[in-house]
């Protein structure tokens, strides 16, 4: 029973470890790493047909320029290049106008030529003064003084001259300078000549002439100025320096282009005895360097002046040491001199031609009696002189009955009587000079 009773103990079956099921579908694992390697070699080959981003070289097409790019874990910062100056070219540009400027200074003279021909002139009526060898931008040429003499109006000469070379030249400009009678062209900006215009007069007619009017010693009086000035006809002021209204009287005339004059004072005969030249004057006590230094100081005082007359000077125009430092001073600014025959025993005409200045001498004086009908008289006999030799000079002084009798003249004054510039008479004379090859006339530097 009690084997029987007994249960035998039954065997415990050992559980086998449950193996992973395998698939019912054989090749199963090898289709899947087929599938993978395939789509791996699919995206390979879409990569590769992309566009190309290039990491080893930054390409720049417009430039032809090549770069090595820089890893990427390196920021690349863009390549400066220091800028280089522009290159300009003034010196090839300034040399190309250089080579050829010789020849437009040329065709600058072709069109002075040809203003010349267009007013009826010769060219005789155009003598150098001066020619000096110049550069620009190391191309050599002459820049010319020249002095052109013509009858005809000096405007109708100017814009014919301007018309002319602006036909001729590009960049060419003609400036009116001071005094007006004087031109400069500048071709490219650079001054190549300075012509001078000086008016000369026909050669009268018979029974015909030229008279010059000047009026002496003003200063004193502004508005006895200006009522000469308002006269239909020229007048020259002669005009003393150091006086009240010198500076006035200077800067009227040069306002309303009336010609001017140094009235010079020098010792007359009768000084000291009641005679008083004024200030400024010259003596002949004085010494060298002082008369120097006395005309400088004068001449200063009215600028502009194209001459010079004595004022008195009976006694200093007979000394030829004392004149012989004036001429030296007048000459060296270029002026005349008119001289007011004071005294018969001057020595002016004579130092004037040993120093080849310019020269006029007093015909008439109007008014040593001041009175209307006498200086019409006096104004009677210039005109019958400047019908005689061709010209004639007369002087009057700031009286009102020369003011008067002047007024009264131009009424009646003889139609065959041309009342001229001092200036136009002076020109005459030096183109007559050099017209007829005077080497003198014309200076080379």
């Amino acid at each position: 029973m009690a084997s029987a009773g007994k249960k035998s103990p039954k065997k415990k079956k050992k559980k086998k470890k449950a193996s992973p099921k395998r698939s019912t579908l054989p090749g199963t694992r090898f289709i899947f790493w087929i599938s993978a390697f395939g789509v791996s070699l699919a995206v390979l080959v879409a990569i590769l047909l992309l566009p190309h981003k290039e990491t080893s070289i930054t390409r720049h097409e417009d430039q032809q320029h090549i770069i090595e790019a820089v890893p990427a874990s390196v920021p690349q910062k863009p390549e400066i290049k220091p800028r280089l100056p522009e290159k300009t070219k003034p010196f090839i540009y300034e040399e190309k106008i250089g080579v050829d400027f010789d020849l437009r200074v040329w065709e600058a003279d072709m069109a002075i030529l040809q203003t010349l021909a267009l007013m009826g002139h010769s060219e005789d009526r155009m003598v150098h003064k001066k020619i000096e060898p110049r550069f620009f931008y190391g191309t050599p040429y002459h820049f010319q003084e020249i002095t052109i003499y013509t009858s005809n109006a000096r405007e109708e000469f100017i814009g014919k001259l301007k018309d002319n070379l602006h036909r001729f030249l590009s960049d060419v400009s003609l400036r009116q300078e001071q005094p007006e009678n004087k031109l400069s062209i500048n071709i490219n900006g650079q001054n190549t000549h300075i012509i001078t215009l000086e008016r000369i007069m026909e050669k009268p007619l018979p029974g015909s002439g030229k008279l010059v009017v000047i009026i002496d010693d003003l200063g004193g009086s502004l508005d006895y100025a200006r009522k000469l000035g308002a006269l239909d006809f020229p007048i020259i002021f002669s005009i003393l320096p150091q006086m009240p209204e010198t500076r006035g009287v200077v800067n009227f005339a040069r306002k309303n282009n009336i010609e001017t004059m140094l009235h010079l004072p020098m010792e007359p005969k009768g000084y000291p005895h009641g005679i008083e030249p004024g200030p400024g004057a010259l003596f002949l006590h004085m010494g060298d360097s002082e008369i120097t230094r006395r005309v400088v100081e004068n001449m200063a005082q009215v600028p502009g002046a194209i001459g010079v007359n004595n004022h008195m000077g009976s006694r200093f125009t007979q000394d030829y040491r004392g004149m012989s430092l004036v001429f030296d001073e007048i000459k060296k600014h270029g002026l005349f001199f008119l001289d007011s025959l004071t005294t018969s025993n001057s020595v002016a005409k004579k130092l004037a031609e040993e120093k080849k200045i310019d020269f006029l001498k007093r015909h008439v004086f109007l008014d040593n009696v001041q009175d209307k009908n006498a200086i019409l008289f006096q104004l009677s006999k210039a005109e019958n002189i400047a019908i005689k030799l061709g010209l004639a000079v007369a002087i009057g002084h700031p009286y009102p009955e020369t003011l008067e009798a002047l007024r009264e003249w131009n009424k009646m004054r003889n139609k065959n009587v041309e009342v001229v510039k001092v200036s136009e008479f002076i020109a005459t004379r030096k183109f007559s000079t050099a017209s007829q090859d005077n080497p003198e006339s014309i200076h080379y530097y």
